[in-house]
């Protein structure tokens, strides 16, 4: 009897232990400069705010337009490979990176008859 109460005193300190721990939000943001081609990222921050302000400082324009990617989801960013000749873009959001770069580029394509290709992409936790 006294293992049993031994187990289930452990048993209950590592649940309050993990319960008692934050919980890791992981939020992005993808931004984005369409006059000038500048891009930036920011994965896994705490807050929205943080991840766009990042994004942002990135990019390195406060024209950067801001997309946020939410928690357990994966962004992609697709532009042309040529800005000279297009500034055709697309952001995806997916719950898989492959299918987010692939929509950001077949959604980028639609835009331009160039070629578009990834520039960056992430899952948030």
């Amino acid at each position: 009897m006294r293992k049993t109460g031994i187990l289930v005193t452990a048993a209950m300190i590592a649940t309050l232990a993990g319960a008692a721990a934050p919980a890791l939000a992981g939020f992005g943001a993808i931004a984005f400069d369409q006059a000038t081609g500048r891009y930036g990222f920011s994965w896994n921050e705490q807050t929205q705010d943080r991840a766009s302000g990042l994004a942002r400082k990135d990019c390195g324009s406060d024209k950067c337009r801001v997309i946020p990617v939410p928690p357990a989801k994966c962004g992609a960013l697709a532009t042309t490979d040529n800005p000279k000749e297009s500034n055709a873009w697309a952001v995806a959001i997916r719950d898989q990176k492959p299918a987010a770069e692939l929509a950001a580029v077949q959604d980028c394509q639609k835009r331009t008859a160039g070629q578009c290709k990834i520039r960056g992409s992430e899952c948030n936790r």
